[in-house]
This record gives C-alpha cells, sequence and structure tokens, in this order.
C-alpha cells in the first residue's frame, strides 16, 4: 500500500508542475552539415552546373548540359537541389552528409514521398557566337 501511495504522490506532483498536464521539453535543433553541398553554394554558376551534371550523369541518367540549378531546402538531413538538362528536363539531386549523392526525375517525387521541386531561375540567355553584321 505504501508504495501505492507514493507513485500517486509523485504524480500527482508531476501534473501539478505543469500548467497544461504535459511536462516541458527542452528541445534542440541540430542542423547537420552537408559539406558537398556547402562546397556547390559557393562556386561559379558554371562550376556549379558542371557539379548538378556530374551528379545527374554519375548515377546513370542522361543530361547534355544543365542551363539552371539551385538549392532546394533541407530534407532529412539531406541537401535538395534541383538542376533542369537541356534534354531531359527537371531533376532532384540529395546529397548526404557523407557526400552520397542520389538523384531523381521531379515527376517521380510525389510518388516516392519526397518533396517536390520548387521552380528554378530561368536559364540565362546564351551569348551569340555569330559577329554582328557590318553597317
Amino acid at each position: 500500500m505504501p508504495k501505492t501511495i507514493a507513485a500517486l504522490l509523485l504524480g500527482a506532483t508531476l501534473v501539478a508542475a505543469c500548467e497544461d498536464g504535459t511536462p516541458e521539453r527542452n528541445v534542440t535543433r541540430v542542423k547537420i552539415v552537408v559539406p558537398a553541398s556547402e562546397r556547390l553554394k559557393g562556386l561559379s554558376e558554371l562550376y556549379r552546373f558542371l557539379g548538378l551534371r556530374r551528379a545527374i550523369v554519375d548515377s546513370g541518367q542522361r543530361c547534355r548540359k544543365v542551363d539552371t540549378g539551385a538549392f532546394q531546402q533541407d530534407w532529412n538531413n539531406l541537401a535538395m537541389w534541383g538542376a533542369h538538362c537541356t534534354d531531359t528536363g527537371d531533376w532532384a539531386i540529395f546529397i548526404a552528409p557523407n557526400d552520397d549523392v542520389q538523384v531523381r526525375r521531379c515527376g517521380d517525387l510525389a510518388q516516392l514521398k519526397l518533396p517536390a521541386c520548387r521552380p528554378l531561375p530561368p536559364a540565362k540567355a546564351e551569348p551569340s557566337l555569330t559577329p554582328p553584321k557590318a553597317s
């Protein structure tokens, strides 16, 4: 019987210590650093696009040229990037903290229960290689 009374008193004390009946929690949020993603962010646009293209091609997919790409978001300790290939469309590139990479078509993400690709910035027009006509 004394154990039952002690348990009831302990329970009552815990409930009384909380305003709404639930204990407060100190929650510490930790942001995982993804070194490869940080390196991509620091590159010039040309080299960033080359890095995104390499991730796509190294995963066994086709990509003639990445003409636009950008960091999308952090998701489940992964850095998500988006890229547009001129010949195969939009891709999502997920980079893990250990530099492992997974590439998925943006159109497949909903079925895989992954976050949707966000719109990418428009591709810049390439400079013309033809000389201007003389007047």
